[in-house]
């Protein structure tokens, strides 16, 4: 079992946990063995995949950037309102529809790598979105929520207030 070093300092905690537990390890263990027991102290959270996400959205928003100009200079360079390269304006299948109507060789090249990235983005993207990554979380730092009415000075309401 790896050995962490001790934090130097300990936030506030909400939740009561022995100074020998809240001080004997990292935040976060991010790459935990799920068949093996959890670590005293720790609680298990699944967390979105966030640099998939990000990821995925910026390969297949950039690709797709590309792609969309080269359609709109078809748009505006094209004769009796035809746009020689209007599948482009179609994510992720545009670029593979437009290479079945190109004999050059470096548009193919070119549609062939935009396809590839928007393909590989979209793919990132809806795997980020769609699965969680089990990280254990130490006790002190599990996200706490509170509800609370709320009166004073003509507004009343509900009071919503937590940490994450």
């Amino acid at each position: 079992m790896p050995v962490y070093q001790a934090p130097l300092a300990q936030e506030t905690q909400s939740t009561y946990v022995p100074q020998s537990v809240a001080l004997s390890g990292p935040k976060e263990i991010v790459d935990f063995d799920e068949g093996r027991p959890v670590p005293a102290g720790y609680t298990p959270v699944y967390r979105t995949r966030r640099h998939l996400i990000v990821g995925g959205a910026v390969t297949l928003g950039v690709s797709y950037a590309i792609s969309a100009f080269v359609a709109s200079i078809g748009q505006d360079s094209g004769s009796n309102g035809r746009n020689e390269v209007g599948a482009m304006w179609i994510p992720v299948a545009g670029p593979w529809l437009q290479l079945a109507d190109t004999s050059s060789a470096t548009a193919k090249f070119f549609l062939v790598g935009l396809g590839t990235a928007q393909v590989a983005g979209a793919v990132m993207l809806y795997y980020g979105m769609t699965t969680k990554n089990l990280v254990l979380v130490r006790n002190d730092f599990v996200g706490n929520l509170t509800v609370a009415p709320m009166a004073g000075n003509g507004a009343s309401g509900m009071l919503l207030s937590g940490r994450f």
